[in-house]
């Protein structure tokens, strides 16, 4: 068998525009940034390389037709065309309108649905969905859908109570499972297929609505990432699915840089948000760590999630 690919969910050099600038300048000392873990106070250094890693996470095909395909490699030509770009973007003069090259947006399409953070929120949509409920959680399709090759493949559905487990090769036989309660396991391939699908909507079809701001952290003020690193908040809510986007209320915030981030949402009126309170956001939306180019910044955004959460309960 073919060992699993050890691969990071939140790209490398992406984080490496995160990292302490004066690990930059060092003399015989790695490039690091410091990192906060859910769940504990404690602030940490840590290499970007050690950074959001998982064995065999995107192994597979992920719905290409090619069977030699792989979401991997897929990824690979993403964030390579996406690092070059980001740091052209970050080094360019802040303007009104300031051109976002496609290379940015598609990363940050794909960046937004690949953590397992997203993978936790959408198979607990799945699981607690039921028929009834997708008239407002789901978008039509964008143009161009019609083009995708159909393929019958097994859907592995569980009942609930019993644990018991059948597998269904047409929309029907899944329907009618579902109508009676059962549950749809997702496992990788199916994982693998919605990952790029998603991707595809947000690039087409949810991102382009939103009037999209840039904005440059002044001074000694920095931008953190996290887990989640490309995120949105609906109506107060962090767990929203994509298709809340369409909501007037929506604010998608994508941290590209330490010093440089993007801001969409409706409307044309000017974005006013400090660093702090965009840390406050990313922070209040990761699900498993939040990183940053110094301890102060991630130590306050962590206490700004806490607050966050308190005042969301």
């Amino acid at each position: 068998m073919k060992a699993a690919t050890r691969a990071h969910t939140v790209p490398r050099f992406y984080l490496r525009g995160f990292v302490a600038p004066e690990s930059e300048e060092a003399i015989n000392i790695e490039p690091y940034l410091w990192l906060a873990e859910q769940g504990t106070n404690e602030v940490k250094r840590r290499s970007p390389k050690n950074v959001s890693t998982e064995s065999g996470y995107y192994d597979g095909p992920g719905g290409f037709d090619s069977p030699a395909a792989s979401i991997e490699r897929h990824l690979a030509s993403i964030e390579n065309d996406a690092a070059t770009a980001i740091a052209r973007f970050a080094e360019s003069q802040i303007a009104t309108g300031a051109t976002v090259v496609p290379e940015i947006w598609r990363f940050l399409c794909w960046q937004a649905v690949r953590t397992p953070g997203w993978f936790e929120l959408v198979e607990d949509w799945v699981y607690r969905s039921t028929p009834g409920d997708s008239l407002g959680v789901i978008e039509s399709p964008p143009e161009g859908i019609e083009k995708i090759k159909e393929r019958s493949r097994p859907i592995c559905m569980e009942n609930p109570d019993s644990g018991e487990r059948y597998e269904v090769t047409s929309a029907e036989d899944f329907n009618s499972y579902r109508d009676r309660g059962w549950k749809w396991v997702i496992r990788t391939q199916d994982r693998l297929e919605m990952l790029h699908m998603q991707a595809w909507y947000l690039q087409v079809r949810h991102f382009p609505r939103l009037s999209w701001s840039r904005l440059n952290a002044p001074g000694s003020d920095w931008f953190v990432t996290s887990d989640r690193a490309v995120t949105w908040i609906v109506d107060g809510y962090a767990d929203a699915p994509p298709a809340a986007l369409r909501h007037l209320s929506a604010v998608v915030m994508a941290p590209l840089t330490r010093k440089v981030a993007l801001v969409g949402r409706h409307g044309a009126q000017p974005v006013n948000v400090t660093p702090r309170q965009v840390n406050q956001f990313v922070a209040a939306s990761a699900s498993r760590w939040v990183a940053g180019p110094s301890r102060e910044v991630v130590d306050q955004a962590m206490k700004d999630r806490a607050v966050a959460h308190t005042h969301s309960t």
